[in-house]
């Protein structure tokens, strides 16, 4: 027979084990794959050591292949400012690393924390998603680094651009070799959504006279 106290200390423990569920899978994911993994890195130069299973491979920066840092959602907050909340297991993420000899790592960010910084791989690409348990399908969606920073840059705009006024949008328009065009075509959507938000009101006050 329970008593209430001891219902409550049920209830409570679901309650953890339910919220902290996809860091306990993550975290053995991990550990599974890199637990006989040790990595070191010389970025002077230019080494990447990787020791496996008692097997030591050593590869120069230029002999790798792809790059994809793989992050949860919450990271791509960055680029849409969809306000995704952070999760427990948001700063889970790992480092999909494939040379030239079709040998291919999938590094945690347990061997290496990478979430907060520049990549030091050119052209490393990224890819979100809501739970980023190691896959190791061909298959991938990912974005390079540049495309992320030109969404970050146009977000931004957007941002800026919603309390510029119609002729402020205008004259970026017609003046549109003054500025890039992530700017202008920014300047243009937005002055669409005043535009026709304001036939709407227009519109409306018409049929209220």
């Amino acid at each position: 027979m329970f008593d209430l106290d001891s219902m409550f200390i049920l209830i409570m423990l679901g309650i953890i084990f339910v919220f902290n569920f996809p860091s306990i899978l993550l975290l053995m994911d991990y550990y599974q794959e890199n637990k006989d993994i040790i990595l070191g890195i010389n970025s002077e130069s230019n080494l990447i050591e990787i020791r496996k299973n008692g097997i030591t491979k050593r590869y120069k920066l230029t002999e790798i292949e792809s790059s994809t840092y793989n992050l949860g959602e919450y990271y791509q907050n960055r680029i849409d400012n969809a306000a995704r909340w952070s999760m427990l297991h948001s700063d889970f993420g790992y480092w999909d690393l494939k040379f030239e000899d079709k040998e291919r790592y999938y590094i945690s960010n347990f061997l290496i924390d990478f979430l907060h910084d520049e990549p030091f791989i050119e052209n490393t690409e990224y890819r979100f998603r809501m739970f980023p348990f190691i896959d190791k399908s061909k298959s991938k969606k990912a974005m390079e680094l540049k495309e992320i920073q030109e969404m970050e840059r146009v977000a931004k705009l957007r941002e800026n651009y919603a309390y510029k006024t119609i002729a402020e949008l205008k004259y970026i328009i017609e003046n549109k070799e003054k500025y890039q065009d992530s700017a202008v075509n920014v300047a243009q959507e937005i002055l669409n959504k005043k535009t026709l938000s304001n036939s709407h009101i227009h519109y409306n006050r018409a049929r209220n006279e």
